[in-house]
């Protein structure tokens, strides 16, 4: 029955802009809440200190139709409105003093998946290069995003395995200040130089 209490808190703590989660420490029987809001993101090296990829996800909530004959298994037995939409962003960090050219193909996550078409973004030196992907259908509940990225970089293909963390209204605040350093393996580096 406890099981049963803390899942309808955290789910009844989900709206369009955050999912309230209550964590209770036994020991102290204190109940500390974290507010995450509806960004997920995370960044890799493409080419080591060269060029770094930074994929977001920004929740949006819309109901979805299910189209897996899983999904729609799981549907009876979960609210209706499990899954939502997510639109992906994807930035390119240039640190090198030379363009490069990243070809996309796809990317996966566990509800589907988004086909890039070999869409070619090139991340002129020294700049920031960001695009609209488009849209992948999310769990509307989740703190995090495990997804598999396919593209080409130089003629060489990568496929990047990559966890997008939910990120809290605190870490927002904290990661878009001045100098702060972004949880990204480049920190407060600047493309700039």
């Amino acid at each position: 029955m406890g099981y049963m209490a803390g899942l309808f808190l955290m789910l009844a703590g989900c709206s369009s802009e955050t999912l309230k989660v209550g964590l209770y420490d036994g020991t102290t029987g204190k109940t500390t809440t974290i507010v995450y809001s509806k960004h997920y993101d995370n960044g890799v090296w493409l080419l080591k200190d060269r060029l770094g990829l930074v994929v977001r996800v920004e929740q949006e909530k819309k109901k979805i139709p299910f189209t897996h004959a899983s999904a729609q298994a799981f549907r009876s037995f979960v609210p209706e409105d499990t899954l939502t939409t997510g639109k992906v962003s994807i930035t390119l960090w240039n640190f090198d003093s030379v363009p490069h050219q990243v070809r996309f193909k796809r990317m996966v996550v566990r509800s589907g998946e988004m086909d890039f078409q070999n869409h070619v973004i090139t991340a002129p030196a020294h700049e920031q290069s960001e695009i609209a992907a488009g849209h992948v259908p999310i769990f509307n509940y989740g703190k995090s995003i495990p997804l598999t990225l396919e593209v080409e970089v130089a003629g060489k293909p990568f496929r990047i395995k990559l966890e997008l963390p939910r990120r809290t209204k605190p870490q927002l605040k904290q990661y878009s200040s001045l100098g702060a350093v972004r949880p990204y393996p480049w920190g407060a580096r600047s493309v700039k130089g």
